[in-house]
């Protein structure tokens, strides 16, 4: 399994467009084909322009083919477009232990 976690920052005042473009991203990707196994964009309580992200991915054929996607050009575009920046992201592989 490939793990991707991260924190998006929403950085104009345009935040419920903003937050509505990352719904519809969030939507069209759970419908993927060989899509995640889990993939989750939550708003920080702390700082309400901190989006959390995480993702759970079978095969990196998989996550690679998601960041060909149209719904994935739309959110470059929020990235060229200065709406959002990355603050951090990583990605690893993990095992599955089971449940604790």
């Amino acid at each position: 399994m490939i793990v991707l976690a991260g924190t998006l920052r929403i950085l104009n005042r345009d935040r419920e467009k903003v937050l509505r473009t990352l719904k519809t991203l969030v939507t069209a990707s759970k419908a993927e084909v060989n899509g995640p196994t889990a993939y989750h964009f939550g708003v920080d309580i702390e700082d309400e322009n901190l989006i959390h992200v995480y993702e759970e991915w079978d095969q990196v054929e998989h996550l690679k083919a998601h960041g060909q996607r149209d719904h994935m050009r739309v959110y470059r575009s929020l990235r060229t477009d200065n709406k959002i920046e990355v603050v951090r992201f990583s990605r690893w592989r993990a095992e599955e232990l089971g449940e604790f």
